[in-house]
Order: structure tokens, then C-alpha cells, then sequence
């Protein structure tokens, strides 16, 4: 049985339709996996739907890395969706990691293109997620332990087109709470509590001596830091686009010339961003550089240290020529 709205908690509600959110009549595709948070995620949203008539359509995969779990999974979301009488694109695909990726991100990116595809086919501005406040904290600080920047600690964004975050404000537990109230089910899934994931030590381990160390208000102060970041990030992001016009000088595909005067001027934090912005925006084979990349490029256009070439992923390289810094990649 769906959720009934006056069960759910004013504070609840208000926070999964608070802006951004879909407007009325669009339609919306609902990221379930059978776990509490994403079913909690389905029953609300389906529970709101008929008042401001979204079209929901339930998207599932089984990444092929659980075996008859992945398959259970699956299934249960499938009859779930028709218990609620919504339709539900369901489908199995194996999550090969690529060189360098781990089995958890090579299911995300599987994951993402599956409901980025549906999205597509439906025409849906919206694709719902369940992640929630703990899941930022857990993020932020997965990110610190790496040395991330401002982009880093700006952690999920409610809103990053299409993918659509209504519950980042909610903790997990009161969402577990009102599946359990409710006498709704949900699956658990075991690799969750394999500690020899990083995410799972963040989650299992280091959150709760965090909380006993400094409160229970830490997991949303460090929501709340992630939103901060996130507005500092906007804003050096605008800025780094406008004085990008200035030193960008030649932009085609695999190739990226920049005044590298200009470029070496500027301050580390915007030079960053453009350099960045060169090599993840190239339609010849966009790559995602890392804080030592980024380092590495600005000491070559500053001239600090020996050499005039770097050798970048993807088969990209950066060279130094008189007043240029050129980026190419390997045709």
C-alpha cells in the first residue's frame, strides 16, 4: 500500500518538494534499487504525484555484480512498481570496471548511462535519487580524506540537470522510520557492510565517531559546509568562464591554445578552472584531470620547475611554447 501524505511529516514533505523541483505535469524518472532509502524516495513521490501529476516512471538495474541478490533486487522493485501502478523500467547490465575503476564506480557510471537513457526516452528534466544528508557527510568526507578542492567539498548538488536529489536534507534514519511506521519493506543490500569498501569504513566507522566526538548536529554541519562550498564553487566557476574568453586563444577539437602569461597571472583557484574546464569539455575525449594534473599544468605554465612537456590521461599532453600552453590529444 503507498504511503498516506498525512503520515508523512510536514518537515518531510516540504523538504522533497522544495525547489528546485519538477513542475506540474512533468514527467520524472524515480531511481529505485530496493534499499530503504530509495524505496522511501518511490513512496513519497508517488504519494505526491496525483496532486501536482508528475508521471513517474521507476528505473532499475541489476549491475550484474550480486549474483541472485542483484536479481532479487530487481524483482522486488519491479512488483513494487506494480503494486503502485506505475511503469517501471527494469534491466541487466554488467558493470565491467575500466582500467583504473573499481566494481563500485564502474556500477555508478553503468548506472548513471541506464537512467540518463531513460530519461532521454521519456523526456524526463528529472531523475530522482535517494541520496540523503548522511550520504553528503559521508561524501565530504570521503572527499576530504583525498584532499579535494572547493568542487570536491561542494559534495552532491540537489539539482545537477537531470539528476534530482529531494531528500539530501533528510536524515536516513527518519526515512528507515517511516518505512517501518508505514509497515513498507525494502531490501538490504550486503555490500554495504563489507568493510573493505572505503564507503562503507566512512559510513560504519568514522561518521559515528564523529557524532560521539562532537555531536549529533556534525552530519548537518557538514551539510551545511557542502552547501557553502557549493555557492563559493558556483561563483569561481562564473568567474573562471568570463577571464576563460580572455586566455583561451585557440579552441578546436583536440586542441586547446592558451596565453600562458595571462594563464600563470591569474590566481590558482581560477587558472585551475579554465585548465580544467579544457580538458573535460573536449568533445575529441574528455577527460577528468586530478588536483595533482591541475598542480603539475600550472607550475608548467608558470615556468616553475624543468621541462616544457607533461604527459596528461586519455592521451592528452600539455607543452610549453614561448607565450602559449598547448593542450593536444593523441589523434
Amino acid at each position: 500500500m503507498p504511503i498516506s501524505l498525512p503520515d508523512v511529516p510536514p518537515a518531510l514533505l516540504e523538504e522533497v518538494c522544495h525547489p528546485p523541483a519538477p513542475a506540474r505535469g512533468d514527467p520524472v524518472v524515480v531511481a529505485v534499487s530496493g534499499g530503504a532509502d530509495s524505496v522511501a524516495l518511490l513512496h513519497l513521490l508517488a504519494a505526491l504525484a496525483p496532486g501536482r501529476g508528475w508521471g513517474l516512471t521507476v528505473a532499475t538495474l541489476d549491475h550484474g555484480l550480486r549474483g541472485a541478490a542483484g536479481a532479487a533486487d530487481r524483482s522486488f522493485v519491479e512488483d513494487l512498481a506494480r503494486e503502485l501502478g506505475l511503469p517501471c523500467r527494469a534491466d541487466r547490465r554488467d558493470a565491467r570496471p575500466l582500467r583504473g575503476e573499481s566494481p563500485e564506480e564502474a556500477a555508478r557510471r553503468v548506472r548513471l548511462g541506464f537512467l540518463l537513457e531513460i530519461a532521454r526516452e521519456t523526456g524526463a528534466r528529472f531523475v530522482a535519487l535517494g541520496h540523503t544528508m548522511d550520504d553528503q557527510a559521508e561524501t565530504l568526507l570521503d572527499r576530504l580524506g583525498r584532499g579535494t578542492g572547493t568542487r570536491g567539498l561542494a559534495g552532491m548538488r540537489r539539482y545537477a540537470p537531470p539528476l534530482w536529489r529531494p531528500l539530501l536534507g533528510v536524515r536516513r534514519a527518519a526515512l528507515r522510520g517511516l518505512l517501518a511506521q508505514a509497515g513498507l519493506p525494502h531490501r538490504e543490500d550486503e555490500t554495504n557492510a563489507d568493510p573493505a569498501i572505503r564507503r562503507n569504513r566512512v559510513r560504519e566507522e568514522l561518521l559515528p565517531v564523529l557524532e560521539r566526538t562532537l555531536g549529533p548536529g556534525s552530519v548537518p554541519a557538514l551539510a551545511r559546509a557542502a552547501r557553502f562550498a557549493a555557492d563559493d564553487e558556483d561563483l569561481l566557476e562564473a568567474l573562471a568562464a568570463e577571464r576563460e574568453r580572455e586566455i583561451l586563444l585557440v579552441r578546436e577539437e583536440g586542441i586547446s591554445v592558451l596565453d600562458r602569461r595571462a594563464l600563470g597571472a591569474l590566481p590558482p583557484a581560477l587558472a585551475r578552472r579554465i585548465l580544467r574546464r579544457c580538458l573535460e569539455g573536449d568533445p575529441a575525449g574528455s577527460i577528468r584531470p586530478a588536483a595533482t594534473h591541475l598542480e603539475a599544468l600550472l607550475r608548467l605554465a608558470r615556468a616553475e620547475g624543468p621541462g616544457t612537456r607533461l604527459d596528461l590521461p586519455g592521451g592528452w599532453t600539455a607543452r610549453r611554447e614561448a607565450g602559449r600552453i598547448l593542450l593536444e590529444r593523441a589523434r
